[in-house]
């Protein structure tokens, strides 16, 4: 990654309104739990209301950079919205691969931001051969997670680390992060190594082939039988997931741990977040508080990475 592609991604974060998102002290929730100290890394308000917004743009620019003025990615909807969003501003195009087996909350989402849509036949696995099919053919910059560009999705998510402890001032002892695809984890990962901190990583997800297997004590993801994905569960469920191996090794080598929460106990989360702290989260990144009320020791600094916020249209910003 040039020195040049990091200077343009870190100011048009500004010019954007992507990163920099609130770090909030959660005093209720730590009643309320009987946590020591917790505090809430606000992804959700970034512009289209995802922690995707900061890979969507360091993709983009690279594709500029590199000559290309369209995108291609298979999302479940959030980070189609973000691809969508980021190209509409800068006068690109993207093509979002949605995987018929899902839901597809974000659709109209995407479409209103310019995105084109492909629905592709199957699940997530066979959506992203079409995709990746398609790029070679029409010479489309390729936005998956876990392809030729995947060192730039970990950078672009390292800074939620950098952004939190220059926060807290110090290194917290516990970082809470949905586990999806393992992009995000691995790469909040990278950016506290990088500053020389190690807290343990806590992940956390649902019908999801590499936090079976960590709470199986493999180090290898282990496939879900009879794998249930649901609108609550779909930004964190799979067995084919493009950054696996980097996500559990993001726990394994910070001594972290994961949990598998259901989709009652993510509702229930998002529930607490709303009565106590007046946040509306959505319950598959409200899991992050979950999985911290799971641990036995509550006797530390927490950090829960709540990746997103309930759907929203947000279509003013692109006026």
């Amino acid at each position: 990654m040039s020195l040049e592609l990091v200077r343009e991604f870190e100011g048009e974060m500004k010019e954007f309104g992507v990163g920099h998102t609130p770090l909030k002290r959660a005093r209720k929730l730590e009643n309320h739990l009987g946590i020591r100290r917790l505090h809430l890394k606000l992804e959700g308000e970034n512009p289209s209301g995802t922690h995707k917004d900061r890979m969507a743009l360091l993709l983009a620019l690279d594709a500029r950079m590199k000559g290309k003025d369209t995108l291609a990615a298979v999302t479940c909807g959030n980070y189609g919205a973000a691809l969508a969003y980021v190209c509409a501003k800068l006068d690109m195009n993207c093509q979002i691969y949605i995987p018929s087996e899902f839901a597809a909350m974000r659709n109209e989402d995407i479409r209103n931001m310019g995105g084109n849509i492909v629905i592709a036949e199957g699940d997530y696995e066979a959506a992203l051969k079409a995709c990746v099919k398609d790029i070679c053919a029409n010479s489309w910059y390729d936005a998956n997670p876990g392809g030729t560009n995947k060192d730039l999705s970990f950078y672009s998510y390292s800074l939620i680390a950098r952004e939190t402890g220059q926060d807290l001032d110090r290194q917290p002892d516990w970082v809470s992060v949905p586990f999806g695809n393992g992009t995000a984890l691995a790469g909040i990962w990278q950016g506290f190594r990088a500053l020389s901190m190690k807290p343990r990583m806590l992940a956390y997800s649902n019908n999801n082939s590499a936090v079976r297997g960590l709470v199986s004590k493999s180090r290898d993801p282990i496939a879900v039988p009879n794998l249930s994905i649901t609108e609550i569960n779909e930004p964190l469920s799979g067995n084919f997931l493009l950054d696996a191996r980097d996500g559990m090794d993001a726990v394994l080598e910070s001594n972290g741990t994961a949990f598998e929460i259901d989709d009652q106990e993510l509702i229930k989360a998002s529930k607490l977040l709303s009565d106590e702290e007046g946040l509306n989260v959505l319950p598959a990144s409200a899991g992050a508080v979950a999985a911290i009320s799971r641990l036995e020791s509550r006797d530390h600094i927490f950090v829960a990475v709540l990746t997103g916020r309930a759907h929203t249209h947000l279509m003013a910003d692109l006026a």
